[in-house]
């Protein structure tokens, strides 16, 4: 029993690597096409409108210029109304500038710390950067739902099993569910 219990968290785990590596992906060529094709702020929201209605772990999507003001952003309806970011809105919290900090100076995808939505629900920042002739122009920057982690990238079959949590380095639990 020990031994499929062990087997079935590293099954979930692969699971949550490859859907965040898949989505990463799909948010470079996201970002290449910003940067490179002088997007409009109008295409750029119905495309993020498209992946936040294809991928409903993903809360909001925004487009962040050199300065770290907001160009351009999308919110799921489902989204915490706090992740909310308008048009000329400088990113203000600590995770979401130290990530583009991070992105300008890599020059590649950078992932956050948890971040607290509100006091039962927790989400995490992925900061895209967007490079036109080797300078950064800015980022994409997509806000995920922790709970969106579980509900729909672990197989039903083994959250049909197991109650389920995701914690932090310090065991605080950030999300989870009892099994159906």
């Amino acid at each position: 029993e020990q031994e499929a219990v062990t087997r079935d968290v590293e099954y979930a785990q692969q699971r949550i690597r490859l859907r965040l590596l898949e989505r990463q992906e799909e948010l470079m060529r996201m970002a290449r096409d910003t940067s490179t094709q002088a997007m409009e702020v109008g295409a750029f929201v119905l495309a993020a409108e498209a992946m936040v209605g294809r991928y409903p772990e993903i809360l909001a999507l925004s487009w962040v210029d050199a300065r770290r003001v907001v160009k351009a952003s999308y919110l799921a309806a489902s989204a915490p109304l706090g992740l909310q970011r308008v048009s000329g809105q400088a990113l203000e919290s600590g995770e979401q500038i130290i990530t583009f900090d991070n992105a300008k100076v890599q020059q590649q995808p950078v992932y956050s710390q948890p971040i607290a939505h509100n006091p039962n629900a927790y989400g995490f920042i992925l900061q895209v950067p967007l490079i036109e002739q080797g300078l950064m122009k800015g980022t994409l920057m997509a806000e995920f739902s922790m709970d969106g982690l579980l509900r729909y990238w672990i197989p039903s079959e083994i959250s049909a099993r197991y109650a389920l949590a995701l914690q932090d380095d310090a065991q605080n639990t950030l999300a989870g569910h009892l099994p159906m």
